[in-house]
């Protein structure tokens, strides 16, 4: 039976292996030099996850060393990174089903892995290869509990099972941080699935050294990384729509009530799938309005379940408790996330959902029990859906064959999404097709004109082609939506100089100076506004023009 589950995980990612480095592949593992070599591979562990150019987020050492090694492998060829993702998930697979095997029947074990492995919300995780942490981590939580579970059913578990739970939960740590949630998951497999006939508190009693010490794992790794990461206790600068519409937390919560029924549906019955989660497709709340109600009625309903749950099908409870501890640290309700949704973040909350869903395939079975044709359609029912999850995670691995592949199905995908033109925006700008780019840059300012990175790279990209006056009303826009932002001072800067605007042309360098930007190119810009006032009011009189030029190159963006 783990034979078949492998199967099906390995028929489901396989036409994975045929992808380049796409989305964040390319600025994450394609660009950085760090990881071309194995050289100082040690530093990774006092190192951001992502480059310092490039936001210097983050904190997944062992997620960058294996990296290199894969790159090491190949050569800098993707196929490694692709081999590494399918294995990760095929094992992954298998210890979910090995995980199910201690909470639920074997054929309900075997379904919740079958689905598990088919999964098409996975691809994400499975076809880009920054997906690697997430399966990573998926593999090692599973196998832990798994670990524990089986120990654990037949009686106390050994200081050996310890041991190794012990360097499962450091290394999945220092794959992604979300797997800190471990202890928090044995603590619910106590709850629900374990049965003991001790107290409650005789049981905490006999667990507390253990727990004390994963928790003491736990804060190393906190302390750890918040010596490495300065952005506070996510690690990552929060979604650029949080931070653009000044959300306060009481929104950004209510927000995510309203996306919940969006989890369902890509738990329940993934048939679209997109890269960009973004308003306007998603709304953002503003306060409590009449459509935050199905996602506020999902959340109540799912919690009820899990209580009425608890008694009757303790594996379901177990489920549904999995999927919000492991949803919980990206699901934006406790600290801003870097997204509103992103479908590589639910392959570890998938598994509870899987558990939960096989409890229920178990609990209709067993009333069906006497009834042979009714046993035939349900089993027919769980072979066409893993048939169609094979089928849907097969064809949706080729969206990520490359990034103009991935761009254009994005918007095919979203059309609503802002974010996704605004993407496929730069990555035409930067394969030169301008007049398409700039096409999709408009609709995404159109979509959601509230994104200040948006208009600063529209802005800069007018700015390069020579077309200032496009350009500055785009700058004056991200200033009014970030009046203390750091970047563009003097790109807009250039833009006023050539447009005469000297006054502000001189502002907007010394702003930039301030910020952070060259102080030679800031010089130059503002002795250029100098040298065009002193020459305007020498010739106003006999209306001659003024010809203005930079001695060096325009600043970078």
């Amino acid at each position: 039976m783990a034979a078949a589950v492998a199967a099906a995980a390995l028929a489901a990612s396989a036409s994975s292996l045929g992808n380049g480095f796409t989305y964040d592949d390319v600025h994450l593992i394609q660009r950085p030099a760090r990881l071309h070599t194995m050289d100082g591979w040690w530093r990774d562990f006092v190192h951001t996850y992502w480059p310092e150019d490039a936001g210097g987020d983050g904190y997944r050492p062992l997620t960058i060393i294996a990296y290199r090694i894969e790159w090491a492998l190949g050569g800098g060829s993707p196929l490694p990174f692709h081999i590494a993702n399918v294995s990760l998930h095929v094992a992954g697979a298998v210890a979910v089903f090995w995980l199910g095997t201690a909470v639920l029947p074997l054929a309900a074990a075997w379904i919740a892995a079958l689905l598990y492995a088919v999964h098409p919300v996975h691809v994400e995780a499975i076809a880009n290869v920054v997906g690697q942490s997430e399966l990573a981590v998926a593999f090692l939580t599973a196998l832990s509990m798994a670990v524990y579970l089986h120990g654990r059913l037949a009686g106390p578990v050994s200081k050996a099972r310890w041991a190794g739970i012990f360097a499962l939960y450091a290394t999945a740590l220092l794959f992604k941080e979300h797997a800190i949630v471990l202890p928090a998951l044995i603590l619910l497999a106590e709850l629900t699935v374990v049965r003991d006939p001790a107290t409650l508190w005789r049981r905490a009693m006999t667990l507390r050294p253990a727990l004390l010490g994963l928790t003491l794992v736990a804060v190393v790794y906190v302390w750890t990384r918040s010596a490495v990461v300065v952005e506070g206790l996510s690690g990552f600068k929060p979604f650029v729509v949080f931070q653009a519409l000044e959300l306060s937390t009481p929104q950004r919560v209510l927000t995510m009530v309203g996306v919940s029924i969006e989890w369902v549906r890509l738990f329940l019955w993934p048939a679209r799938l997109m890269t960009e989660y973004a308003p306007p497709y998603l709304e953002v709340a503003q306060g409590v309005s009449a459509s935050l109600l199905p996602g506020a009625l999902v959340l109540v309903g799912t919690l009820g379940l899990a209580i009425a749950s608890w008694k009757r099908s303790p594996a379901t409870t177990f489920g549904i408790g999995w999927l919000v501890l492991m949803l919980l640290p990206a699901s934006n309700f406790l600290i801003p996330a870097g997204f509103i949704i992103a479908e590589r973040t639910l392959l570890s909350p998938s598994i509870g959902v899987m558990i939960a869903l096989a409890s229920a395939v178990q609990a209709i079975y067993a009333r069906i029990e006497l009834n042979a044709a009714a046993r035939k359609v349900a089993a027919l029912a769980v072979v066409i859906l893993v048939g169609l999850g094979l089928w849907r995670s097969h064809t949706r691995n080729t969206a990520w064959r490359n990034n103009d592949t991935l761009f254009r199905q994005g918007v095919l995908d979203a059309p609503d999404s802002y974010r996704a033109h605004f993407m496929l925006g730069v990555h035409l700008f930067e394969g030169g097709n301008k007049a398409e780019g700039e096409r999709h840059y408009r609709e995404a300012l159109a979509l959601f004109p509230y994104d200040p990175l948006m208009a600063l790279a529209l802005a800069e990209q007018y700015r390069r082609a020579g077309l200032c006056q496009p350009a500055i009303p785009l700058y004056r826009a991200m200033y009014s939506i970030v009046p203390d932002a750091s970047s563009g001072h003097l790109g807009f800067a250039i833009c006023l100089l050539e447009t005469f605007q000297l006054a502000e042309a001189r502002s907007q360098a010394l702003e930039g100076i301030r910020s952070g930007a060259s102080v030679k190119s800031a010089r130059e810009i503002i002795a250029a506004a100098k040298e065009a006032g002193d020459s305007l009011a020498a010739r106003a009189a006999r209306g001659d023009t003024v010809a203005i030029s930079l001695r060096a190159a325009p600043p970078k963006p």
